[in-house]
């Protein structure tokens, strides 16, 4: 029985010493990929470049705003403009109205010979 149980534990050891060489075979695998990343300077460039890349995203988005409140404000003052525009008009309509109609009875015609 004592034999069996040495067997079994020769075989466990075993097993647990192929782990232990996968493991330390998997993390040389990743020192060694890290190491030819950072030779050949991708890993930095590559970090460099998203940071660009993610700097001129957040200027792009800036400036659509700009744009955006820029545009709000145009259509705004627009709207302002065309407001007056209609109340000049009105205000000349007044005018020629006020001209046109006879005052006491008498027309432009009549002022004027009163002259």
């Amino acid at each position: 029985m004592q034999n069996q149980f040495q067997q079994g534990n020769s075989q466990q050891m075993s097993y647990e010493q192929f782990q232990e060489l996968q493991r330390q075979r998997q993390e040389q695998e990743q020192i060694a990929a890290r190491q030819a990343i950072q030779n050949i300077g991708a890993d930095r460039e590559s970090d460099r470049m998203r940071s660009v890349v993610q700097q001129l995203q957040s200027v792009s988005q800036e400036l659509q705003m700009a744009e955006n409140q820029i545009q709000v404000q145009m259509d705004a003052q627009l709207r302002q403009l065309q407001l007056i525009k209609q109340r000049i008009r009105q205000c000349e309509s007044l005018i020629q109205e006020s001209v046109a109609r006879p005052v006491g009875g008498q027309g432009m015609a009549g002022m004027q010979g009163m002259q």
